[in-house]
């Protein structure tokens, strides 16, 4: 060994190589090492003495020095690709799957790892849920509803989708020490989650970065496949004390928030989500209206459910804890910011851009929707091609689709041959050819009146491409380093910082130095590590429950139905939070149908009522040829009331609720003959309902003010007064 260790490393490392060529392991293995010696950080080298190790018979010794290796470079898929084979031959069929899951991470492409990934899955996905929550200390499950919910239409993913397919890929493959991941989605029809097995997710979120072909038959399979776990899955079995996090949306789910209720108390869970931006309520009128209804609804149920929550940026945090505190006065909410500063994977450069090799162009990455703003855009490069002409001026490439309200911008591009000759719009596009697109432009622009963080900007600078962007909101921390920030909605100030960049390359050059100094972006394991340890921390909070965050007002009316309002508001969350257990249809504007059977208002109080209580209660018969009777009960316990009402019959009832019922009023309701329902909309099926109720008064019996108010609501409309003759 002293010998070896006298000759230059450049020498010993030869002699390795030669060595490994005549396959005289032990031999090279000694001489690998006496080379590492002198060149420790040699990733390359320690693989190669793995090999001959391996060869020479000591599988664990090769797994030990590859895992030295990949610690030394952590981004390349062939090392995991070792690590793997080792710990297959080793037994470990869980860790060599989180090893080719990892591999086809770094490279979606690779011939290898798909095929391995997919023979081993019965064996590291017997059901993680199942399988390992009994010996973690704590199990966290991501609620992909919404990604399975969009890989139905579309394949290629945009910002929310891309945000988690990186994180829950990497939290399957490498959770933290003493937890246990699962995916998990909401299954309208049995109404609970299904769990999504790690394999499939991993083939969907590999495939998803592979193409955007919908009709690919390897994608349809992984689709039908999501498809049955859904259908024929079990109800997702929650450890007590688990978190449900979403990192995604979710206001779109009919009744989620009953389903989180039910959950809660059922299994103790945590109920955590991930905030992208409150964009429909701080900029209402660049949303459609029903995604402002839909928002404001489901913020106000986050308010009374969630146990923390996640957020992009110090902007969306501090517009969450704004609006949060306007449902719930002087409750703050904690929480975790966490920047997605991700670093973009290394991927090969696509051969399939619509784009010739050899013509300039600069990109813009975004759906095409009022918020964005292309219109902006468009007319500040329909004044630069008239100043300038189309020959000095590069294409401009947009990728996204037509969204709301596109039609202001897609009209300029109609109605300007000059304009419309520059632009291409490019959208349901891979990320391989997304990143290949980055890597060529001279420069990125990024748009919007708000953002909750902007990834196309992280993506620009992380591909060493300049970003021109508007100086406000969550913008200005996503472009802090290595922006070039324009007064929003200025277009003499856009074109002016999009002008230098175009006719002066040193302007490019040195945009692009100051980047490459400046701007230090983390992977998508750093942003995952983080996220989970967030998680693990509200884990260990004392949180309220939900009911206790919201008592029910006296004397004051809460309706049970759907506000239509474009704010979030305690009446809100009461609406959704009142009503207990799964003994309810969702919430519509009028009011809100029972189930058949039994079903239960739960109403918390500040505190405990010493005097005599009185409940009142709106009904609204189902409609049909025969009356419906029902019984009310205050308590558990109690002797039942009996009601009956004609067929479309409203009517308000009352309960008397005796001295000392406690801190928390639990009202049962039974419809004795369930009435059937047509059908809301096409496609979906009848409804059995047992009856209506649109709204909740509860005061002390002796409040003559509080009742006689109620009752003349119910009866007389008021009359509005306005000035004038």
């Amino acid at each position: 060994m002293a010998e070896l260790n006298a000759e230059a490393p450049e020498a010993l490392l030869a002699r390795a190589d030669r060595l490994r060529d005549q396959r005289l392991w032990d031999a090279a293995a000694e001489a690998y090492g006496a080379y590492l010696d002198a060149a420790p950080g040699d990733w390359r080298a320690m693989v190669q003495r793995g090999h001959a190790v391996k060869e020479a018979g000591d599988t664990a010794g090769a797994l030990a020095l590859y895992r030295a290796a990949d610690a030394l470079a952590p981004d390349v898929a062939d090392t995991k690709l070792h690590i793997a084979g080792a710990l297959k031959r080793l037994g470990d069929a869980a860790g060599a799957f989180a090893a080719y899951a990892d591999a086809l991470a770094l490279d979606p492409q690779n011939p290898f790892a798909g095929p391995e990934l997919t023979a081993l899955a019965p064996f590291a996905d017997a059901g993680p849920a199942r399988r390992r929550h009994a010996s973690a200390d704590l199990l966290i499950v991501f609620d992909a509803s919404d990604l399975l919910a969009w890989f139905r239409g579309n394949r290629a993913p945009t910002g929310i989708q891309r945000v988690q397919l990186n994180i829950i890929s990497r939290a399957l493959t490498n959770p933290a020490e003493g937890t246990a991941t699962a995916v998990a989605a909401f299954d309208a029809r049995g109404g609970f989650w299904r769990e999504v097995s790690a394999a499939l997710f991993l083939r969907l979120y590999r495939l998803s970065r592979l193409g955007a072909d919908t009709r690919d038959a390897v994608w349809v399979e992984a689709v039908d496949e999501a498809r049955r776990q859904l259908s024929e899955g079990a109800d997702f079995p929650f450890a007590p004390g688990a978190c449900l996090v979403n990192l995604g949306t979710s206001w779109w789910i009919a009744d989620y928030f009953l389903r989180v209720r039910h959950a809660q108390r059922r299994f103790g869970i945590r109920y955590i989500p991930f905030i992208h931006d409150c964009i429909p309520l701080i900029l209402p009128e660049h949303c459609s209206r029903p995604l402002v209804l839909e928002f404001a609804q489901w913020f106000a149920g986050l308010a009374a459910h969630a146990d923390g929550f996640l957020a992009n940026s110090d902007c969306t945090a501090a517009d969450a804890t704004r609006i949060l505190a306007e449902v719930v006065p002087g409750a703050a909410m904690p929480h975790a910011v966490i920047r997605l500063n991700a670093a973009p994977d290394a991927a090969p450069d696509s051969q399939a851009l619509p784009i010739p090799d050899d013509e300039p162009f600069v990109l813009v990455v975004g759906t095409i929707e009022a918020r964005k703003n292309h219109l902006l855009v468009f007319q500040a490069w329909l004044a630069l091609l008239r100043k300038h002409g189309p020959a000095a001026v590069p294409r401009l490439v947009c990728v996204g689709k037509p969204g709301w309200l596109a039609e202001p911008a897609l009209h300029l591009l109609e109605a300007s041959p000059l304009l419309a000759e520059k632009v291409t719009i490019l959208h349901g596009i891979s990320d391989l050819v997304l990143a290949t697109l980055y890597r060529r432009a001279l420069f990125s622009i990024y748009n919007s009146f708000y953002e909750g963080w902007g990834l196309p900007v992280t993506e620009s600078l992380g591909h060493g491409r300049a970003v021109v962007l508007p100086r406000h909101s969550a913008l200005i921390e996503a472009g802090a380093a290595g922006g070039i920030f324009f007064e929003p909605q200025s277009e003499p100030d856009l074109i002016a910082k999009v002008e230098k960049l175009i006719l002066f390359a040193e302007a490019r050059a040195a945009a692009e130095a100051t980047i490459a100094r400046e701007v230090h972006l983390r992977d998508w394991g750093a942003i995952t590590a983080e996220v989970l340890a967030a998680i693990a921390r509200f884990a260990a909070t004392d949180a309220p429950p939900s009911e206790t965050r919201l008592p029910a007002p006296l004397a004051r009316a809460m309706p049970l139905r759907l506000l239509g309002r474009t704010q979030p508001d305690r009446a809100m969350a009461l609406a959704d939070l009142l009503r207990d257990g799964l003994g309810w249809h969702p919430l519509e504007d009028w009011g809100c149908w029972t189930v058949p059977g039994r079903a239960r208002l739960r109403l918390p109080l500040a505190q405990p009522e010493v005097e005599p209580l009185r409940l009142y209660l709106g009904l609204v018969a189902p409609p049909g040829r025969a009356p419906v009777t029902l019984r009310l009960r205050a308590r558990p316990g109690d002797a039942w009331a009996s009601l009956t009402l004609a067929p479309d019959a409203r009517q308000t009832a009352f309960l008397e609720i005796p001295a000392g019922s406690g801190d928390a009023l639990a009202i049962e309701i039974a419809a004795t003959v369930p009435q059937t329902l047509p059908n809301r909309r096409r496609g979906e099926a009848a409804r059995l309902v047992g009856i209506g109720v649109t709204e909740v008064m509860l005061c002390r019996r002796e409040d003559f003010s509080a009742r006689v108010d109620f009752l003349e609501r119910q009866h007389f409309a008021a009359v509005e007064v306005t000035a004038g003759t």
